[in-house]
């Protein structure tokens, strides 16, 4: 991503800095910059992989949780009225979030998360924007299965995914015909600010896809295992993100039934893009060096 013209791009907000633009750590698919402004503290943010109108997509439906008492903070307006200027890559600018990242996750705050998740689905109920794109799950372990990649254990890998699509058929049609809506996708402890035991904003839409609803609360649960040294999801943390969910966006029968299958597929999904796109980069030589992989195995069926 080349250099960004920060003064330049301020002006488009009519601010002006006032100390210099300090990188924040984390964004893999977005630059995220700390800046003092004539009009108070902002963050500017720059997205290296999507197009424009993904990000509108992304704006709009984060300028309407916000409006609505989110914790999410809204992009700012350009003087043309824009929430977002074309900088070489599409740039955003939001007002400072007060908080920090939460060093881990409590059973409070996952019981506030899965409220969070709950209250996104229900304000966005019957949202409707072609932009936002449906990610083919079962086209994605096809791909994988035809894949070959030059690591160890791809055999295996293999033999794993054909017999989770053998033994799992049945339920993963089943999964259409849930209710659907906005996910966020990208749900955990990183993307979170909390100041005070609250949490005072929810970051991170770049993940924002259309599907079943039950498929953003098992991406959920698939991160608290991540968080973890054995990649085991704690039951603990797992039942009070879910209550705190169905207390807000009670799950219907079949939600419940199918959230392992999709826990299950949402890292499986999850393992084959590690292992399919970003093994070289990461420096992986065999498939269980993967841990989204790991933490499949580890939690099938759970």
């Amino acid at each position: 991503m080349p250099d960004l013209d920060v003064s330049a791009i301020l002006a488009e907000y009519d601010l002006r800095a006032t100390g210099p633009a300090v990188p924040l750590v984390g964004g893999e698919d977005n630059r995220n910059l700390r800046i003092g402004t004539d009009g108070g503290e902002v963050v500017l943010r720059a997205y290296r992989y999507s197009g424009p109108e993904k990000v509108r997509a992304e704006l709009r439906l984060v300028s309407f949780l916000a409006e609505h008492g989110y914790p999410t903070p809204a992009p700012l307006r350009s003087r043309g009225g824009e929430v977002l200027v074309l900088a070489g890559s599409p740039v955003a600018v939001f007002a400072l979030a007060p908080g920090e990242v939460p060093e881990t996750v409590t059973e409070p705050l996952a019981e506030r998360m899965g409220e969070l998740l709950g209250r996104m689905h229900q304000l966005t109920v019957g949202w409707a924007d072609a932009r936002i794109a449906t990610i083919d799950r079962l086209g994605l372990i096809d791909r994988a299965l035809a894949s070959r990649p030059d690591l160890d254990g791809v055999a295996e890998w293999h033999a794993q995914m054909r017999r989770f699509l053998d033994d799992h058929g049945a339920d993963l049609a089943h999964l259409g015909e849930l209710p659907t809506g906005p996910l966020h996708h990208d749900l955990h402890r990183h993307n979170l600010l909390v100041a005070g035991g609250a949490v005072t904003a929810v970051l991170d839409f770049d993940e924002l896809n259309q599907g079943p609803l039950v498929l953003d609360l098992a991406r959920a649960l698939q991160y608290l295992a991540l968080d973890r040294d054995d990649r085991r999801l704690p039951r603990d943390l797992a039942d009070a993100v879910v209550a705190g969910y169905d207390r807000t966006r009670e799950l219907t029968a079949a939600e419940r039934r199918l959230l392992p299958v999709a826990l299950d597929l949402v890292g499986i999904v999850d393992a084959a893009g590690v292992l399919m796109w970003a093994a070289p980069e990461l420096g992986l030589r065999r498939v269980d060096q993967c841990h989204s992989w790991v933490a499949y195995l580890r939690n099938a069926g759970s």
